[in-house]
């Protein structure tokens, strides 16, 4: 066994506007979770600092998707228990992938045991280990971005196996992250999804997933503008959360883009970067008239897109 095993994972933003569940974004901010290994004190999980999790044992991602990777790869194998540090710098429920950082970081850390201990059974293949990480989660389009760093196309072509198109975000464009100061969860707010949807809300949906693929080989701004349009969710989930909608307001009268950030309640905002100088400042200070009318605390951050993904780093 490693002395220790430290595993990041950048958050990640999900859906991009029109893809439902298979798109997603990599991003510079990052959860890290340091494990070390010692039999004699079993399982144990705490915040870097030593405070207790914001969380419950049974609701922590990071051990489940640890012993999922073993009923799955390993079934017969009893998994080595683990002391864990976690440093979270991602919200909880804020739409930037903090749940599929752990459910990554977990089934990592096993595959890491799967190598160094049990190494005569078989390491799943890298479609395999995304298609069961992706499962954990039901859907693709945290978990690859997540792993894979970059814009990630994922979807499930068949049992057992996912396919993927990634590319580099274009440095061209500026991306900003507000995230207002409450939770969303995702189960929930799925409940807020009609269960159809017409064939011409469908066929919008297809050419705006098309036009994300023109825009990386374009790096038109105005492809992008339309690239993040949707019908699929963004318009049933936006009026649930406060002050979203008097901000995508402003961004598009300034010619910006936006896209809920997965189910929200973050919303990215895209700024060609030439004109950041000239409208950062201006917007920043209508996005806090309009959250202070409203009483809402949020957080309005700068981001750079993450094109490595997860990082391990191995301690002997």
């Amino acid at each position: 066994m490693p002395k220790s095993i430290t595993i990041s994972v950048p958050g990640t933003s999900a859906n991009l506007g029109p893809g439902f569940d298979i798109l997603g974004l990599a991003l510079k901010v990052y959860n890290e979770f340091k494990f070390y290994f010692d039999p004699s004190i079993g399982y144990s999980a705490t915040l870097k600092n030593g405070q207790a999790l914001p969380f419950s044992e049974s609701d922590d991602l990071v051990y489940s998707a640890y012993k999922n990777y073993f009923k799955i790869f390993l079934p017969n194998i009893s998994y080595p228990t683990y002391q864990c540090k976690m440093e979270l710098d991602l919200p909880m429920k804020g739409g930037l992938g903090s749940s599929a950082s752990a459910v990554v970081a977990g089934f990592c850390l096993a595959r890491e045991i799967h190598k160094d201990l049990y190494a005569n059974q078989p390491i799943p293949s890298e479609a395999r280990f995304l298609y069961e990480l992706a499962m954990l989660e039901g859907h693709p389009d945290n978990t690859s971005p997540a792993y894979l760093g970059g814009f990630v196309l994922s979807y499930f072509d068949k049992r057992g196996h996912i396919s993927y198109y990634k590319k580099k975000f274009p440095n061209s464009v500026a991306i900003f992250a507000l995230t207002p100061n409450t939770e969303v969860s995702t189960h929930e707010s799925r409940k807020v999804l009609p269960s159809t949807y017409s064939v011409d809300d469908v066929i919008f949906n297809m050419t705006r997933i098309a036009t994300w693929i023109q825009f990386f080989e374009t790096r038109r701004f105005s492809d992008l503008q339309l690239a993040l349009q949707d019908r699929v969710h963004t318009p049933y989930r936006v009026p649930h959360i406060s002050g979203l909608r008097e901000i995508i307001a402003i961004a598009e009268r300034k010619q910006m883009a936006t896209c809920l950030s997965g189910s929200g309640p973050t919303l990215l905002i895209f700024m060609e970067r030439k004109k950041v100088k000239s409208l950062e400042k201006a917007f920043g200070l209508e996005v806090a008239e309009v959250m202070k009318n409203l009483g809402v605390s949020y957080k309005l951050s700068r981001m750079q897109t993450d094109t490595i993904g997860v990082k391990i780093v191995k301690q002997r």
